[in-house]
């Protein structure tokens, strides 16, 4: 499906104008809290779902960054977005890309939920403080652990 006929369709049943811009670039704020970016890539084929999390923290980056990766892998404990350091502007970002020919409304409404309720779940950690504490021993999310037990590496 074509990712102006998705935006359409959503933007129809919220009660909003949403389209990409001149930059092919739609953001959507979520409770007033969270800005989700959907960005087109120019062949409209491919969308970018993308947020910024937070800054990166000025001391105790180590175990932050442990954490992100480990939530990284397989995307277990991000619902298969990613996180990744926006250097330039010192902030982490949590992403996702699509392939719009293999995606339809629901599909698109569906991952976007998903991606929305794991960026407030990794926020509510942040302010938590659960990202910024020093450990010895890595956090296990049973859940993350849970969704991984299908891979198999060798």
């Amino acid at each position: 499906m074509h990712i102006h006929d998705v935006l359409a369709e959503l933007g129809h049943r919220m009660g909003l104008n949403v389209a990409l811009d001149e930059q092919g670039v739609c953001r959507l704020v979520f409770d007033e809290r969270f800005a989700v970016d959907i960005e087109a890539s120019p062949d409209n084929d491919t969308v970018h779902l993308y947020s910024v999390l937070c800054p990166v923290p000025p001391e105790n980056k180590e175990p932050f960054y442990e954490r992100l990766l480990e939530a990284n892998l397989f995307g277990g404990d991000t619902g298969g977005a990613w996180f990744a350091l926006d250097g330039a502007h010192g902030e982490v970002v949590l992403n996702r890309t699509l392939k719009m020919t293999d995606t339809d409304y629901r599909d698109f409404a569906d991952l976007l939920e998903a991606f929305v309720n794991h960026l407030e779940a990794w926020s509510d950690k942040l302010a938590g403080g659960e990202l910024n504490e020093s450990t010895d021993a890595p956090a296990v999310d049973r859940a993350a652990s849970d969704a991984m037990s299908g891979f198999i590496r060798a």
